[in-house]
């Protein structure tokens, strides 16, 4: 059986559906996007994933012929740009100078593991040689479960947005 792009495009809603509680949506383009956002092209059941920057691939061409292995490169995209995000709103609970890559590591490996468990430990296994100088058991011991919800009950996201803006027009120029 030869992969479509629909065949992608289903795996992927899948795949998608275990992040976004239940809803599907694309966790990569299925066509040129541009702005150095990934997409993938399917020629022959060759799987083809694509950055373009101003209409010029600005990144190698990743390519394979196998349906797992292309699942693995889009959630290692997803991933990481889900757990960037999640470290981004929680990086006020930390003092300034905690490491933020211990956050968002920590994130994606939970994320990962949502989507298989292989794949998360393979992650793991990277961060020292991808982030020098972070300690997994610095990563493994990072709460995950502050959210948002417990947050607000503490304070007022709006309020928090206040606090951070005054704080920021007293500092000197």
């Amino acid at each position: 059986m030869t992969i479509t792009i629909g065949d992608v495009q289903a795996a992927v809603h899948a795949m998608s559906a275990k992040l976004y509680d239940g809803h599907a949506h694309d966790l990569v383009g299925f066509s040129i996007r541009g702005g150095s956002h990934p997409y993938i092209e399917v020629h022959d059941g060759v799987i083809h994933m694509v950055v373009m920057e101003r209409g010029v691939e600005s990144q190698q061409r990743t390519t394979t012929e196998d349906l797992d292995e292309a699942l693995h490169w889009i959630a290692l995209y997803a991933t990481s740009s889900l757990a960037i995000r999640w470290e981004l709103d929680q990086r006020d609970r930390w003092p300034a100078d905690r490491d933020s890559r211990i956050g968002w590591n920590a994130k994606q490996v939970e994320l990962l593991r949502l989507l298989d468990a292989r794949w998360a430990e393979e992650f793991r296994a990277g961060i020292p040689v991808q982030c020098p100088g972070v300690r997994l058991e610095d990563v493994d011991a990072h709460p995950l479960t502050y959210t948002a919800e417990a947050r607000d009950a503490e304070e007022s996201l709006l309020a928090r947005y206040w606090r951070k803006l005054r704080t920021k027009l007293r500092e000197p120029y």
